[in-house]
């Protein structure tokens, strides 16, 4: 990585003394890492740091170093000298708390979201980093701050989640590298997997239950191939006792049967109004699907939130999906 891509944003972090650093609303190992690891390594350097989520953190990132700092509220007129924005890539999904904020101080946007909008003053956008836990740490090396254990253990779960335990296409050798050097920091992969991954209550699992049954698999034809939606309601969340945390990951399933190009999941958030998370394989790019309707993320995974019954939003999902996606018919 280019050390010179990280001046600026050392620059404005340098000369401040009070930081918020932030992450995006519904968080995940990326976002809660990476903030995490951010905000523990300019603290060991003397600053004074506010670490802020909206939403509260998974269940499963708990154990994380840090983690009862985090606070998930505001004072509207409290005075930052600079904000360093993490693993977000657009400024509304920071949260309401932030965008109220009125003095943030100076913006210093890092993430690896090809879709980022660069809303910051500083932006730091490498689309093709395997997490922003991984710029996180090439920032602390480019600003010569010191990577403790705890901001190593935090960094490096940023990574592992991102990289889906480095299955994914954007586990890149440098990918690889940098998790070497943070567990050589004290990051220990065992105890990383099996707090991530077996941890959790049994209410997911009956929750998960539920969310298969409502399997379809599609083809929805101009060369788009197989299509495989899922569907989680509030009811189904009411029933399992669930927080909606517990169905982070459940697309995956979607996406894992043989045939299938495109797995998307549909959350309902509110009455009348669906998550959309989509994920790919191989060439497919989803983020164009995203964009479509003002979400964003990644070419093998995307996000964003549409009104409707869902039928109509299910509709609207498989057409775009068909037309993006898709190649024209012969």
């Amino acid at each position: 990585m280019n050390k010179n891509i990280f001046d600026n944003a050392v620059a404005v972090v340098k000369k401040a003394r009070k930081i918020l650093v932030v992450s995006h609303v519904s968080p995940e190992g990326d976002a809660v890492g990476s903030l995490l690891g951010m905000t523990l390594a300019l603290r060991n350097a003397g600053k004074e740091v506010t670490a802020y989520l909206e939403d509260p953190v998974p269940g499963q990132m708990m154990f994380l170093p840090g983690v009862a700092t985090i606070v998930h509220t505001l004072d509207v007129n409290e005075r930052f000298d600079a904000t360093v924005a993490v693993d977000c890539g657009q400024k509304d999904r920071l949260g309401k708390g932030f965008v109220a904020l009125k003095e943030p101080g100076v913006i210093v946007n890092i993430d690896h979201h090809a879709t980022n909008d660069c809303f910051g003053d500083v932006n730091v956008v490498v689309g093709d980093a395997s997490a922003a836990g991984e710029l996180v740490y090439d920032f602390c090396k480019a600003g010569g701050y010191e990577v403790t254990r705890d901001a190593a253990i935090n960094m490096y779960v940023a990574i592992h989640t991102d990289t889906g335990s480095f299955r994914y296409s954007c586990a890149t050798p440098d990918a690889f590298r940098k998790a070497g050097e943070l567990v050589a920091l004290g990051a220990e992969p065992w105890e990383v997997a099996r707090r991530v991954y077996e941890n959790y209550p049994a209410k997911k699992y009956v929750l998960l239950a539920m969310v298969l049954s409502t399997l379809e698999v599609l083809n929805i034809g101009n060369g788009a191939g197989d299509v495989a939606t899922l569907l989680v309601t509030l009811e189904m969340f009411k029933k399992a006792g669930a927080d909606k945390d517990l169905a982070d990951g459940f697309v995956n399933y979607a996406r894992a049967i043989e045939g299938v190009q495109v797995g998307a999941l549909f959350r309902e958030v509110k009455q009348g109004e669906y998550k959309v998370s989509l994920r790919a394989k191989g060439d497919v790019d989803v983020s164009a699907v995203a964009i479509c309707f003002g979400g964003g993320g990644h070419k093998n995974a995307a996000g964003f939130s549409l009104k409707g019954e869902i039928n109509g939003v299910k509709a609207r999902v498989l057409a775009a999906i068909r037309d993006k996606v898709g190649t024209p018919s012969s």
